[in-house]
């Protein structure tokens, strides 16, 4: 899309904000080289930020017939005017008021919808509103139509489209009411959709009073309460009025063609809904008040029931109380119920039945498997009252409408645990998964002979390399997940992907296994070649004789390819392009940094295209991870993959190599035993940066007196810490970060200790502690709106001033609207200039007369 058009989408709602609400530096400067507007980077920076990798395609949502591939269209980066829409941010659900939706809806950069041939990918388009964006698009059950959200400006509309034809009608009348729940579901039979609209005559806002009616009012809980610092919280009754208000829906029944809409029951505080295929009952999950003040909406009481269509509530099938965080309550109440789902046949409600007393079922568990080791077993032949009497195990239960005592039956009786529940679509062949201990187990039961299982795989699930595959699935005839089985229905399908030990070497490797059901015989149909990553995205029969497998290596652009397994022949169906070539195929080298305590670690640095050998001044762009010692960092490297094609988006470091950067991007591990780790935080920064410059040197990449230290969040913490007890950096960049650890006392990471049990690891980690021996010039930068529990943005705010009081070069950019992360494309090109003029001015040009006006916003 234009990005004129592109602006009109917005415009008419929201003016475009151009005013930072903090940018200020330590060091006296002129105050045009502070400039206070939205700037743009040079061109070769502005290229990547606004490439057009929202254009590529990856084949992956296949229709339920096999036939075609849905592909959402964006328009790339949302403009700021999205952003700076008023909106409520409420126990950390964020509303967009006047359209009665997610705020995530209005800030989203979906505009249409194609649908490309799973045979030779030619492209259709389906129609969409102009204007609108996209969103929860979804399959009828038979693959004939499409339905989706339409956000318009003031209000979301559900629309469905002929597959045929392409053409969408609007079918809702009442605008949805999509701030809680989200999406909306078929019927199995595609004649229905279920969905929750604004209620009728639900009566204005609530306004808040003019004159308060009563203090902040906060009270400590029973017992210790290591709750999280969440941002957002409710902060009043007239908060939690505005939440009730934007949460309370109308559960409705809409026909496909948009003729007939029916309420089901009265508006409630609707958290999910899930029809059953039949389309005569709904479960639903009702939100329950009062709203407590402490914790975000998602840790909010609920109430689990199935309704029938005029509303009545037929069963209650869980309920939680508020989880404020103390870990001794009892919060959940599910009757003893697990792996709630609808049967995929339409006959009722699927659940497992677990035991009163766990310790007994595991015991009873051990005792049965004691008795054979047969991958087909029988159940052991036992008295009458001991082979009726299943209360101490595991039951597969079918629970049938009226959804009373009378109703259920037991489908399946289970020696151990069961972990996982599948069916197939007839719902007559079940397979579960068990665990215990170190063994898993995942078998098949035929409905029609309970006594027997056959085994599928098992696996010590201790050896990361043992990796049978997952059950592969697809859509049923009612539009439920179901195991895929071969047309005869003797097979399965496992999938997976098989890691090696020298990773170095061997790549990671997709794979597709067939099963036969009742032998356990298992044959490879596809393995990933050796020197490209090919994944499956979709099988595309039940036969699996055609697959959709994307291929890429680390020259080779991520493309799909349908495979012809009879003539083992890849035909390609997207024509993705790279355009940050420049970037992508830069000289990179990987390899192992040894710091002086024998520990290694990994790092990439990527250069210049055109470098020529000379020295660049260089960036260390970081993300601190604990690690209990080597074998704990190098089992996380188990899933290297080396046939990757590098990723880039619009806040990759990389990039800084157009700019002339050497791009270092080394592990950064923080070691110690679990639990005491950030007693080493520090040394491991020290160890680290040392390691990391003293290798890089030595390799001839970076000039040691040029450098730059940057990272993001944690990154940031870890940035303003090495500036802090090193002296190798001349700048650094640190974004979204919390400089005070005393704002997170009951711990953060993986620290576990409070403040007051670990007081001087806090201040020692703390670096607004030790502010006055950063050395260096920060640049710092935060979403004012930042939502991420412990990098609040007055973190960022107090470092600064820290830094001003004490004389330290340092700037704050704070951006408007924004969160934990970057989004909008003025936010994101304003980021990169303050960067590259940042660095250029405290690292490349370090020493030098510069022109002010090549470095305009950077002290």
């Amino acid at each position: 899309m234009p990005r004129n058009l592109r602006r009109l989408l917005y415009t008419s709602t929201a003016g475009l904000l151009a005013v930072l609400l903090l940018l200020l530096a330590a060091a006296p400067i002129a105050a045009q080289e502070m400039r206070e507007d939205y700037l743009t980077p040079p061109d070769h920076i502005a290229q990547h930020v606004l490439a057009p990798r929202h254009e590529n395609v990856t084949l992956r949502n296949l229709s339920p017939s096999g036939e075609v591939f849905l592909n959402t269209q964006s328009m790339g980066l949302s403009p700021l005017a999205a952003w700076a829409r008023p909106h409520y941010n409420l126990a950390g659900v964020q509303i967009d008021p006047q359209a009665n939706r997610s705020r995530s809806f209005t800030t989203r950069t979906t505009t249409g919808l194609e649908l490309i041939d799973a045979t030779d990918g030619s492209v259709r388009t389906i129609d969409t509103p102009d204007g609108a964006g996209i969103s929860t698009v979804r399959w009828s059950p038979d693959g004939s139509q499409v339905a989706f959200f339409a956000h318009e400006d003031d209000a979301t509309h559900l629309y469905v489209a002929d597959v045929a034809s392409g053409a969408a009608t609007r079918v809702s009348d009442a605008p949805m009411l999509a701030t809680a729940v989200t999406s909306f579901d078929w019927s199995g039979d595609g004649a229905y959709l279920f969905a929750v609209t604004v209620p009728a005559d639900r009566g204005a806002e609530p306004q808040r009073p003019a004159v308060p009616q009563t203090p902040t009012i906060r009270g400590t809980t029973d017992s210790e309460n290591r709750l999280r610092t969440y941002p957002s919280l409710l902060e009043d009754p007239h908060e939690a009025n505005l939440l009730s208000y934007y949460m309370t829906g109308q559960l409705t029944r809409i026909s496909a063609d948009g003729t007939q809409h029916d309420a089901i029951g009265e508006p409630a505080l609707f958290r999910s809904i899930d029809p059953a295929p039949s389309g005569n009952y709904v479960r639903v999950q009702i939100a329950q008040e009062p709203f407590p003040y402490i914790v975000p909406a998602r840790l909010f009481g609920w109430t689990e029931e199935i309704w029938d269509l005029d509303g009545e509530s037929l069963v209650t099938l869980r309920t939680s109380e508020p989880r404020k965080g103390n870990p001794e309550a009892e919060e959940m109440e599910d009757f003893n119920r697990s792996f709630i789902a609808w049967r995929p046949d339409g006959e009722g409600l699927s659940f497992v039945l677990t035991p009163d007393d766990e310790e007994d079922a595991e015991d009873n568990g051990d005792d049965a498997a004691d008795t054979t080791d047969a991958d087909t077993t029988d159940a052991a032949d036992g008295d009458e009252e001991a082979a009726e009497d299943n209360s101490d195990k595991h039951r597969v239960m079918q629970w049938l409408p009226p959804f009373d005592d009378d109703s259920q039956r037991v489908v399946y009786v289970a020696d151990r645990e069961i972990r996982g529940l599948i069916y197939n679509d007839a719902a007559d062949l079940l397979f579960l998964e068990e665990r215990h201990r170190g063994d898993e187990h995942l078998y098949a039961v035929f409905t029609d002979e309970p006594d027997s299982t056959y085994t599928l795989y098992r696996k010590d699930r201790d050896d990361f390399y043992d990796i049978p595959g997952s059950l592969s699935t697809t859509t049923g005839s009612l539009g439920a997940r179901v195991a895929r089985l071969t047309s005869d229905g003797a097979h399965v399908y496992l999938s997976g992907t098989q890691y090696f030990e020298d990773f170095q070497e061997d790549a990671p490797r997709p794979f597709l296994d067939r099963v036969e059901i009742r032998t356990g015989e298992t044959e490879r149909l596809f393995e990933s070649a050796e020197d490209r990553y090919e994944r499956i995205t979709a099988i595309l029969d039940d036969e699996a004789a055609h697959l959709m497998v994307e291929r890429q290596s680390p020259t080779m652009l991520p493309n799909s390819y349908r495979l012809d397994r009879a003539s083992d022949t890849f035909t390609q169906l997207t024509q993705n392009s790279d355009p940050d070539e420049a970037v992508t195929q830069a000289q990179r080298e990987r390899f192992q940094v040894t710091r002086s305590d024998g520990f290694t670690f990994w790092m990439e640095v990527v250069m210049p295209t055109d470098w020529d050998g000379e020295r660049l001044p260089g960036l260390i762009w970081h993300y601190p991870r604990e690690v209990d010692d080597q074998e704990d960092y190098d089992e996380g490297l188990r899933r290297y993959n080396k046939n990757t094609y590098p990723r880039i988006g619009a806040r990759t470091a990389d990039i800084l190599v157009r700019h002339g950067y050497a791009v270092l991007k080394p592990d950064w591990p923080i070691t110690g035993a679990r639990g005491t780790s950030n007693d080493n935080f520090v040394w491991s920064i020290v160890q680290n940066s040392t390691a990391v410059i003293d290798a890089a040197y030595e390799r001839g990449f970076v000039d040691r007196n040029r450098m730059a230290i940057g990272g993001h969040s944690y990154g940031a913490f870890g940035t303003a810490n090495a500036m802090i007890h090193t002296s190798f950096f001349k700048a650094g960049i640190a974004g979204a970060g919390n400089y005070n650890r005393t704002l997170t006392p009951l711990g953060f990471q993986r620290e576990r200790a409070d403040l007051w049990r670990g007081a001087d690891r806090y201040i020692q980690m703390s670096p607004i502690f030790w502010a006055d021996r950063l050395d260096g010039a920060l640049l710092m930068y935060h979403g004012a709106e930042d939502q991420n529990v412990g990098t609040w943005p007055i973190n960022s705010e107090r470092m600064f001033h820290a830094m001003n009081g004490l004389g330290k070069t340092a700037a704050l950019y704070m951006y408007p609207h924004e969160g934990h992360g970057q989004r909008a494309e003025e936010t994101l090109l304003d980021m990169w200039t303050r960067w590259t003029d940042w660095l250029d001015a405290h690292v490349k040009h370090a020493g030098e007369d510069v022109d002010s006006a090549e470095v305009a916003t950077a002290p």
